[in-house]
């Protein structure tokens, strides 16, 4: 058997490299996808300044809800900070030698020309305490802090403003521009660039900075080098064993990388998330590409399988000879594309990086279980589609089979038919779901809704290719005449032919219209929202991250100023009970500081009201109330960003949560239960009588005292957000433009092993008198047909779950479509078509029609 598997494999080179193509495909695909989700496990970047620190106590990375008998947790949705008072209990336990809290909190040097300065390779630098120098290999020339209105510079901080010992400079940190005298320079010996570089402050000075005297940073575990030392391990389980319950993780070795770093373990959970969100489609696809390209390859064999079957083959021999080729080809395949995958993993890698959502340092981890895994998929894979395969041909009566082995079958199986049917039905009553409701669980499902009839058009693509030809057949004859005829009665008698070509292409057109303007009409809607909801004249943000929380205070002092509103932007959780199991739902969310809110903002309240706003209160979206089934006077149960649950009392209702944020706290509380430190903006609003022109200018010179302020109208924040949800938009795309391709090479694969198959076909039309150039321009006729009817089905069926999110998000039922992103899709996969069915006739006209036939 395995000889005969061989033989085959080797006289058929040309039949099996379309299945080749897309098994190579579809491990380059789930190689890159894997390393993606490994890199989110992995840490992201080396450890540089608690590298002294064997251990580090940081606070807890996840929270968890329990509802009735079941339990849920997620990853915080920022770092959360560690009480103050264990300190001292971590400082006491045996072979601790010392226990530093460390404090960290956003500051900047400011050059001479009122500029920001960043470190080696534009980092960011960051404000700690000189306790903290202990825990990194620092050499330090000069001496520590002692006073408040001292500090230490990292030599490369140093260096861009040319600041040695005994110098003054200008610090922007959580408060205003503040003069400091420079005592010491620290220059990292760890190797490499700092990636934040530190700027010390005398101990005290930093919890003044830090603002939050009941919490520390982390706290780095230095052990005790007594007589024999301790061993690392033993030392981690009495800290643990002191520490149970409070809330507190342990990190040792390249985890506390994640400590270190808030940006990467923010990045890591980004990856994650994408993964997660698109991992399982990947995988369908893939499988679904892998099943349609071996059914079109034993399709085309049914001639030399019906002769199999009639000279003696057993169906058990059948399913054995089929089910060693695909394993032959798929193992082959599948270990080839996982090479590829890592180079595609890198350059995406590259591709997050440039969009801002990986750090530019952010290394993915490239280890074997990706790799496995997609050899795994892809093996599986194609087992199942050759079994599924196999099982159709064996079902037939030999005679039957060598009878009916050159023509079409009419009509489906009526499993087949029933189930496209059913997931039809079900995908289109899945997209009206926002018409009815209001949550996140109706969009969620409207978008898998019309990935389910994109599926189902795959499914029933024979009989819908053929009503779609019937429309077509009279205007084609009507315009091309007998060339027409011909390419209308080719369709028509080969309906199963044309779908295979067609549905790649449905699904490419399909799941890019799914995947992109779902994103796209929420970006504009909230660009929409966020518009028409600021009252405000100006917004003013920061470039060091923001704005002292002072700043609204000194700024509503201005002449002509008649308030200002600082406001926090961040995401947190929210939960439900639903069927006796919590669900946990990730939501933006906006703090305000409470005063004057109806002078700024208009988050069009439909109930309730934002005077009432206070820390132990809440506003939601209508889309966020309904989701988490709570009215005016409830309690939320909502996770703030460090992992606290609070049940505040909810007592607004609003539309615009889109461009503003489905739940509305105090900004108070966001700074409580965040790193944050820093107001992301502050909105301004100008006193009737006042002159704009002036005041715009007093805002202005406030860059002397917030060094990096930024003065923008009141389209400000919607231009924020804009650009913050197109970085978001990019960021997304970038993995689906990779599904994309693979869907494009799928199409290109099929179209051309459909068009090779009938060379038969080619020469008997040469033979009885047609020329090359009749026969191409009767391909042309073909392949337009085969584009249109794709654009047609692949545009219309997202359609019903686009106009029904749009509906349920904005209240209007059309959906933003980009008309150059609409027509990027459309000509890409036009030409994708045109190409994998015209170059290949070429190349088959080429032959003899004697030789050909």
């Amino acid at each position: 058997m395995f000889q005969l598997i061989v033989k085959t494999l080797r006289e058929r080179k040309a039949g099996f490299v379309g299945a080749f193509v897309a098994l190579f495909g579809a491990s380059v695909l789930i190689t890159a996808f894997g390393i993606i989700l490994q890199s989110g496990i992995g840490n992201g970047v080396p450890v540089q300044r608690y590298a002294a620190a064997p251990i580090v106590v940081g606070g807890d990375r996840s929270f968890s809800v329990h509802d009735g008998k079941k339990t849920k947790s997620k990853p915080i949705t920022d770092v959360a900070g560690v009480p103050a008072d264990l300190v001292g209990r971590v400082a006491g336990i045996p072979g601790v030698g010392r226990a530093v809290g460390v404090l960290t909190f956003p500051a900047q040097v400011v050059d001479k020309d009122g500029k920001l300065v960043q470190g080696a390779d534009g980092r960011t630098s960051d404000g700690t305490n000189w306790s903290a120098a202990g825990l990194g290999p620092f050499q330090r020339d000069g001496r520590e802090p002692q006073q408040a209105d001292e500090v230490v510079l990292e030599r490369s901080v140093a260096d861009r403003v040319q600041a040695k010992v005994g110098d003054s400079v200008e610090i922007a940190s959580t408060r205003a521009a503040t003069p400091y005298r420079v005592v010491g320079i620290v220059t990292f010996t760890g190797g490499g660039a700092l990636r934040t570089p530190p700027v010390f402050f005398a101990d005290d000075e930093a919890r003044t900075l830090f603002g939050r005297p009941d919490q520390v940073s982390a706290i780095g575990v230095l052990a005790d080098q007594g007589t024999n030392g301790t061993d690392i391990g033993t030392l981690k389980g009495r800290i643990g064993a002191a520490l149970k319950g409070t809330g507190t993780e342990l990190y040792t070795g390249a985890g506390r990388s994640s400590v270190e770093n808030p940006d990467v373990a923010s990045a890591r959970g980004t990856l994650k998330e994408l993964a997660g969100a698109l991992g399982g489609t990947v995988v369908i696809i893939t499988m679904m590409v892998v099943g349609s390209t071996l059914a079109l390859n034993v399709h085309q064999r049914r001639r030399e399988l019906a002769l199999l079957r009639a000279v003696g083959a057993t169906p058990k021999q059948i399913h054995k000879m089929i089910a060693g080729e695909v394993l032959l080809i798929s193992v082959v395949a599948s270990v080839l594309g996982c090479f590829p995958g890592t180079a595609v993993a890198g350059l995406l890698r590259a591709a997050f990086s440039a969009v801002g959502m990986l750090p530019e340092d952010f290394e993915f981890s490239y280890g074997p279980i990706p790799m496995v895994a997609a050899v795994g998929i892809g093996v599986l894979a194609a087992q199942v589609a050759g079994f599924t395969v196999a099982r159709k041909v064996v079902a037939i009566r030999p005679v039957e089979a060598l009878s009916g082995s050159q023509t079409e079958q009419p009509g489906l199986g009526r499993a087949r038919v029933v189930f496209g049917a059913l997931l039809l039905l079900i995908g289109f009553a899945a997209s009206t779901l926002p018409l009815f409701f209001g949550s996140v669980f109706a969009v969620a499902g409207a978008a898998t809704g019309g990935l389910l009839m994109v599926i189902a058009c795959l499914m029933l693509a024979p009989p819908v290719v053929a009503r779609a030809t019937r429309l077509l057949a009279a205007p084609f004859r009507r315009r091309f005449g007998d060339l027409g005829y011909l390419a209308v009665a080719n369709t028509q008698a080969n309906a199963r032919r044309l779908a295979a070509g067609i549905g790649p292409l449905i699904l490419a057109i399909g799941f890019a219209s799914v995947q992109l303007f779902i994103p796209t009409t929420m970006s504009a809607a909230a660009g929409d929202q966020a518009r028409a909801g600021v009252l405000a004249d100006y917004t003013l943000t920061g470039e060091a991250g923001g704005l002292p929380v002072d700043a609204p205070q000194q700024i509503r002092g201005l002449p002509g100023v008649e308030t200002a509103v600082g406001t926090i932007r961040i995401d947190l959780y929210a939960s439900t009970p639903l069927l006796g199991s919590p669900e946990i739902f990730k939501y933006s969310a906006e703090g305000l500081a409470p005063g004057d809110l109806d002078r700024v903002v208009d988050l069009d309240v439909t109930s309730g009201s934002l005077d009432k706003l206070a820390p132990d209160t809440v506003a939601l979206s209508k889309g966020a109330a309904a989701t988490l089934g709570v009215g005016i006077g409830d309690k939320a149960r909502i996770h703030l960003p460090d992992g606290q649950t609070v049940h505040p009392q909810v007592i607004a209702i609003y539309q615009r949560g889109l461009g503003f944020g489905d739940v509305t706290l105090t900004a108070e509380t966001l700074l409580q239960h965040s790193s944050r430190r820093l107001y992301d903006s502050v909105l301004v609003r100008v006193a009737g009588t006042a002159d704009p022109k002036k005041t715009e200018a007093e805002l202005t010179a406030l860059t002397t005292r917030y060094p990096g302020l930024q003065v923008r109208d009141k389209g400000g924040l919607s231009a924020a957000q804009q650009r913050t949800a197109t970085a978001g938009l990019l960021g997304n795309a970038l993995p689906l433009v990779l599904v994309f391709g693979y869907i494009a090479v799928a199409v290109a694969n099929t179209l051309v092993m459909t068009t090779l198959s009938r060379t038969r076909e080619f020469a008997l039309l040469r033979l009885v008198g047609a020329t090359p150039d009749q026969v191409l321009r009767m391909m042309r006729m073909e392949t337009l047909m085969l584009i249109l009817i794709a654009v047609a089905v692949g545009t219309l069926v997202p359609l019903p779950p686009l106009m029904m999110v749009s509906l349920g998000l904005t209240g209007s039922p059309l959906p933003y479509i980009p008309p150059l992103l609409y027509l990027a899709i459309i000509t890409a996969t036009s030409a994708l078509a045109a190409a994998a069915v015209l170059i290949p006739t070429r190349l088959a006209l080429r032959a003899r029609p004697v030789e050909a036939g």
